[in-house]
């Protein structure tokens, strides 16, 4: 796929591969979770795993809002870019990258011991919402339905 775009550094782009974006997210997660075996240090415990994970998390967003890329995304060597090839708005790429999945997260974390079947079909709902949305990557265009929200495009860098 090949964006067309007015500004001429992004006049040809290429969208990332399924498996470079999966590739870039497991990346992620992997790197979201390196500071959990601080947990088992006496001396360091909760105190440097919440240090380190802070850490992560700013380096995350400082990477995401400077250059539209996550740690994963730029190990994987892809960004996000808007349709028109400019640079995201900072607030959608928060939204597309964490308020989304950590509102599903919260929702369902809070929502699993409600055994009533309200509590079950909201539960149910939220995977499905998840499910379509990483299920958008097969289209013609491989964006996902946070990409179409965000209006973004995961393109190859370079």
């Amino acid at each position: 796929m090949t964006l067309n775009a007015p500004q001429d550094e992004f006049s040809e782009v290429e969208a990332a591969t399924r498996w470079s974006r999966l590739a870039a997210r497991l990346v992620d997660g992997l790197i979201c979770f390196a500071p959990l075996p601080l947990l088992f240090f006496p001396c360091i415990g909760s105190l440097g795993a919440l240090l380190a994970f802070a850490g992560i998390l700013a380096a995350q967003v400082w990477l995401l809002v400077t250059r539209g890329q996550t740690l994963g995304k730029k190990a994987l060597d892809i960004t996000i870019i808007r349709s028109d090839g400019g640079v995201p708005n900072v607030g959608w790429l928060l939204v597309r990258e964490f308020a989304i999945p950590l509102a599903v997260g919260i929702f369902r974390y809070v929502g699993h011991n409600d055994p009533s079947p309200a509590g079950q079909v909201f539960q149910f709902l939220l995977g499905f919402v998840w499910l379509i949305d990483s299920l958008f990557i097969f289209s013609p265009t491989r964006r996902c339905l946070h990409d179409l929200v965000a209006d973004t495009h995961v393109v190859k860098v370079g």
